[in-house]
């Protein structure tokens, strides 16, 4: 009886893998690719001007510790879409400079001026020389983190300063000073 059992079991087990292969024949395997495309919530910026002159200065003028001839734009923030949930959606600067008495000051490496740089503050009033200035990659936040920023209107001023101590050794010449806005997520 006991050797009886054992055949049976054999063949209900031989007869299942003869089944399982039988099948396994007959499959057929389909692909299927996925794709998708992941972006960025983005928004649209523009300036009220493409170039800031500042004017003409006489050396003398620049005295330490003064911003110069500081000139207001604004930079439109609109039409922008919802970030990720964990993502803070700034407005990353970045410009060639130096840093000078302690101030980051924006100027090409073409400029022929040396000792003086364009200082950027981000504010409503004409700013003073002790404002805190906007530096290179520094990042100004458009909204709360996984928010979608609201249209809105960024005033920066841009004036002419030689720091504190580098007044006394100013050369004239022409000074330009590239500064890009660009939307970014942190």
């Amino acid at each position: 009886m006991h050797l009886l059992e054992r055949y049976r079991s054999a063949f209900i087990i031989g007869g299942v893998i003869s089944m399982l292969c039988g099948l396994s024949a007959s499959v057929q395997a389909v692909t299927i690719n996925f794709s998708a495309t992941l972006i960025e919530g983005t928004c649209s910026f523009s300036l009220d001007k493409s170039t800031l002159d500042l004017g003409a200065l006489q050396q003398a003028q620049l005295t330490p510790s003064s911003l110069l001839a500081a000139q207001p734009f604004v930079l439109s923030v609109r039409d922008c879409s919802v970030v990720g949930n964990s993502q803070l959606p700034v407005v990353n600067v970045t410009g060639t400079g130096v840093t000078q008495d302690g101030k980051w000051l924006f100027r090409a490496s073409s400029s022929t001026a040396t000792n003086v740089g364009v200082m950027l503050v981000k504010t409503n009033v004409p700013p003073a020389f002790s404002d805190t200035e906007v530096k290179n990659n520094d990042d100004i936040p458009l909204a709360n983190r996984g928010t979608a920023p609201v249209d809105q209107d960024l005033t920066f001023y841009a004036g002419l300063t030689c720091g504190i101590a580098s007044c006394a050794s100013v050369t004239p010449g022409t000074l330009t000073a590239p500064i890009l806005f660009q939307l970014a997520y942190r």
